[in-house]
């Protein structure tokens, strides 16, 4: 990893506040100006590389402080292949509104809560991954590759209420063997373009689909508790 010194302007700020968990936001408040998918076009003042984003997730940033760290930032353009596979993660992660360069790597690790909302990035792997805690990933365009949830463990709830997953002829959510603490939530205009296969996984919370599109075929055998009737 880079000194500090060696970061821009943008990456310092997300550096400073880190250790106290404050937001970054450098959105511009203008819709169009704003929209994630046109964020490959977002200019270096709205610029993160991948490599700082990993660095501070994996302690780098050691200041003390009265408030619990964690990297919450909205609006950035994240270059490079954030991938920490095989990684301890102890703080949270959040990103809103973002666009991220490359497919977000999770596999084998073990993390707090993750949320990746509003954003666009091309796919998740948390295959074998540990969330102590929630994966969100509300509101989020994955164009180019899948969710891979292969044999992980979710503590809290997996929030994919409008989602749409770009994997047409493949898998779009592949997660079996899932374990779940609490609920999956796939509503209010989740859609998959591709397969969702979900043999074997446990969703002791109920998977919740109101409002859901399948764009083909799904892989269903798991077990669940149906949530209880509203009465």
């Amino acid at each position: 990893m880079r000194s500090y010194d060696e970061l821009t302007e943008t990456e310092r700020e997300l550096w400073d506040a880190f250790s106290e968990g404050r937001w970054v936001d450098l959105r511009t408040g203008t819709p169009e100006h704003d929209d994630p998918p046109s964020g490959a076009h977002w200019g270096p003042e709205r610029t993160v590389r991948a490599s700082v984003v990993a660095a501070l997730l994996l302690g780098a940033d050691t200041a003390r402080s009265d408030r619990v760290a964690s990297l919450r930032l909205a609006g950035a353009r994240i270059t490079g292949h954030l991938d920490l596979a095989g990684a301890e993660i102890g703080y949270v992660l959040w990103l809103k509104g973002c666009w991220l360069e490359h497919t977000v790597g999770f596999y084998g690790a073990s993390t707090r809560t993750i949320r990746i909302t509003d954003s666009r990035v091309p796919g998740v792997d948390a295959e074998l991954g540990r969330i102590e805690g929630h994966l969100d990933l509300g509101g989020s365009v994955m164009d180019t590759g899948r969710l891979s949830l292969m044999n992980a463990h979710v503590a809290g709830e997996l929030d994919l209420d409008g989602v749409r997953i770009m994997a047409p002829g493949t898998w779009a959510l592949f997660a079996g063997g899932l374990v779940m603490g609490g609920a999956v939530f796939c509503q209010d205009g989740f859609t998959a373009h591709g397969g969702v296969r979900l043999p074997g996984a446990q969703l002791p919370g109920g998977l919740h689909m109101r409002g859901a599109a399948w764009r083909t075929r799904a892989a269903w055998p798991c077990t669940w508790r149906a949530p209880p009737p509203p009465w």
